[in-house]
């Protein structure tokens, strides 16, 4: 990935948290947001000038830092959350625990809440940053292994953007902030997309990230009995319409989320989130059947079923249909 040229405009621009040029008003500011720290301009051959972009998803929120300064960052242990930095240029060395990495727009960090941390960003660092309460992994992470962890979760400190399975992690939170700068954030008051898309990227850093528990994620388990397969599929119908994660699913079947999909792959020959993906196709379908005369749009209909990607709705559409979404609503007006 490479770094964007500095005349590009700065993601998330359009929901300012502050700007300033004094130091210790930009700490107070950033503190609001993460935990208090310690903040120190390293020398004075270039203005202080901190830009914060912020926008709160549902569990999560976007955020775009940078100071136009060398500064040392001293937040400690942050406690409560989990906070991933991805320079968009520049870099910052970081200190973790025992672990150090100097990133870059090549390589991200995810700090854990229970090391202390020390930070030096450069005057050019321009950060996308993810921040994640600790609540909310640890409840995924509790999902997926079917029993409350041991000790905390705790990652391995440099996240690759450019290589590896988190290429592909880091692409997709780099999509998301694209796609509120050009689209906008009025798709977020649609809860089931929001909380899929959390919920992707929240179970995705689990699964493609290294941390302390990776390899009791990654060892093989006994498979789901059918009574539980049966359990999660009365469960999404029941409640399609509304934000629910693979995690809420396992809950229902009373299953971890790895015995979930081991059963469903067994026994019906998908996942789940693709099992509830085709559910909503066919609420999709019928709700564009009848959009003729109605204020929604096919925009709407997309998002009320949780798909934030109108190009891949429309593939899922055609491919499950065999017609596009707009030809659906075009035979509609036609009958």
């Amino acid at each position: 990935m490479n770094a964007p040229d500095a005349g590009l405009a700065e993601p998330l621009a359009a929901y300012p948290f502050f700007r300033s040029s004094d130091a210790e008003e930009s700490r107070q500011h950033v503190a609001r947001v993460f935990c208090p720290h310690e903040l120190r301009q390293v020398t004075g051959r270039r203005p202080f000038a901190s830009r914060h972009n912020m926008l709160r998803l549902h569990e999560t929120a976007l955020n775009y830092l940078t100071y136009g300064t060398d500064v040392d960052i001293l937040p400690g242990r942050l406690e409560s959350f989990y906070l991933v930095q991805m320079p968009l240029a520049g870099g910052a060395d970081i200190r973790c625990g025992e672990q150090a990495v100097l990133s870059s727009p090549r390589l991200a960090t995810i700090l854990s809440p229970d090391d202390e941390t020390r930070m030096r960003w450069q005057h050019d660092a321009r950060q996308l940053l993810l921040w994640i309460p600790r609540e909310a992994l640890e409840r995924r992470l509790e999902e997926h292994l079917g029993e409350r962890p041991d000790r905390p979760l705790s990652f391995h400190l440099g996240l690759p953007q450019d290589e590896g399975l988190t290429r592909s992690w880091c692409r997709m939170l780099a999509d998301l902030a694209a796609n509120i700068d050009q689209c906008g954030a009025d798709w977020l008051r649609f809860r089931p997309t929001v909380a899929a898309l959390e919920d992707c990227l929240l179970r995705g850093l689990l699964q493609l990230h290294q941390h302390n528990y990776s390899d009791c994620l990654n060892a093989p388990r006994d498979t789901g009995k059918p009574r539980h397969v049966q359990r999660a599929m009365d469960y999404v119908q029941a409640h399609i319409e509304e934000g629910i994660s693979v995690g809420d699913i396992a809950r229902a079947a009373c299953v971890s989320v790895r015995a979930l999909e081991e059963g469903f792959r067994k026994y019906c020959d998908t996942t789940p989130l693709a099992y509830l993906r085709e559910l909503r196709l066919e609420r999709a379908r019928k709700a564009l059947l009848a959009l003729p005369g109605r204020s929604e749009s096919v925009t709407d209909v997309a998002h009320r079923y949780g798909f934030v990607h109108l190009g891949r709705f429309s593939a899922y559409y055609k491919a499950r249909f065999g017609e596009t979404p707009s030809q659906t609503v075009g035979r509609a007006r036609r009958c």
